[in-house]
């Protein structure tokens, strides 16, 4: 019998995760991590007794790995854990916490991303929350939340737009309020497209494709050769969302773009695809690339594949994973778990305007 590198997971005691999560001196065993997953509310509370107790840096890094072991283990779930941080006293370990836990059902979190975003003073934190609030305007154009609640999602961001907050805060307004069919949303979008700012013109270009509409093909195509690295990748990934078939000449050209570039390039083409677009992918693998790239390659073409069996895996998408809108890799600047008593962790533990939620 081969000898086990880690004991079962049910064999190592949780006494032993909170003597670890203490301990300074001790790196953390992913073990440890993986027993956080599926916490049961007894091992949470214990949890809630020491997370001050925790060092700081050592609670940063635990959020941000747990983030990570989500991205690559979609069957674990440290949900549970994200709630606990979003009400830790540090910026950083919130706003971690806010980026990780975006991708639960976390309806009930509504108001208190709402809180957030209209009285904390931390930018990265109202960015992200931003951020965030875009998966529920999405959910609420899909009739998944009730009107009078996706309108007050929007009319915060809206207001975002129309007065004066940082940068920063407001591009991510925009892209989050661009899934919204409102009128004035299409404005706030032209408005940024004209802008002489490149982050004003990437975050249009970014809201035209997640918008689905394609009164913007034009302005997308218009942009696929911009100067600014930046907007030529926004306006990139828009044309694969609006399948801008018109841009595949162009898009084939910036396969020898800059790294990102070119890897969205890869990505539209599989989005769009067309007879041009399957060799000109394929010839990539004659190149020198990283085994990162050639995988992306791989999964590429294997989309092609369905494109041509006539299955449009963008709109299965859209109609089948309506909660699965992963954050666009917003990054800090310094550098339902109805089992649980939400007088623990729910919303009780937050102070927020009881007007936040309209339902």
């Amino acid at each position: 019998m081969e000898e086990q590198l880690f004991s079962p997971l049910d064999e190592l005691p949780f006494s032993e995760v909170l003597i670890a999560l203490l301990d300074e001196e001790q790196v953390l065993d992913p073990m440890n991590l993986f027993k956080l997953s599926d916490i049961s509310p007894d091992n949470l509370a214990e949890i809630q007794k020491i997370w001050t107790k925790i060092n700081l840096e050592r609670r940063r890094a635990l959020v941000e790995d747990l983030e990570d072991i989500t991205d690559t283990n979609p069957l674990l779930s440290f949900e549970p854990i994200f709630r606990l941080a979003l009400k830790d006293e540090d910026e950083q370990v919130r706003f971690f916490a806010t980026r990780a836990i975006e991708i639960f059902d976390t309806d009930d979190l509504i108001p208190y991303f709402l809180s957030v975003l209209k009285e904390e003073v931390s930018v990265d934190l109202r960015a992200v929350t931003a951020s965030v609030l875009g998966k529920y305007v999405y959910r609420g154009e899909l009739d998944k939340i009730s009107y009078k609640l996706k309108k007050n999602i929007e009319d915060h961001l809206l207001e975002i737009l129309d007065k004066d907050h940082p940068l920063e805060i407001q591009r991510r307004a925009l892209e989050a309020v661009s899934y919204s069919s409102r009128e004035e949303v299409r404005d706030h979008i032209l408005k940024a497209y004209k802008s002489e700012m490149d982050e004003w013109v990437a975050s249009s270009l970014f809201a035209m494709g997640r918008s689905f509409d394609h009164q913007y093909s034009e302005l997308v195509f218009e942009k696929l050769q911009h100067t600014s690295p930046k907007v030529r990748l926004e306006a990139v990934r828009a044309s694969g969302e609006l399948t801008l078939e018109d841009a595949v000449p162009v898009i084939i050209d910036l396969l020898q773009d800059l790294p990102d570039i070119r890897e969205a390039a890869i990505w539209t083409l599989s989005q769009i695809g067309g007879e041009d677009a399957g060799p000109a992918i394929h010839g990539l693998l004659d190149d020198d690339v990283s085994s990162d790239e050639e995988e992306l390659i791989q999964q590429a073409l294997e989309r092609l594949d369905f494109l041509d069996e006539g299955i449009n895996l963008s709109m299965f998408n859209l109609l089948n994973s309506d909660d699965d809108i992963i954050l666009d890799d917003y990054d800090y600047q310094q550098d339902g778990y109805d089992e649980f008593d939400k007088d623990d962790i729910g919303l009780e533990n937050f102070d927020i305007d009881d007007d936040l939620w309209m339902e």
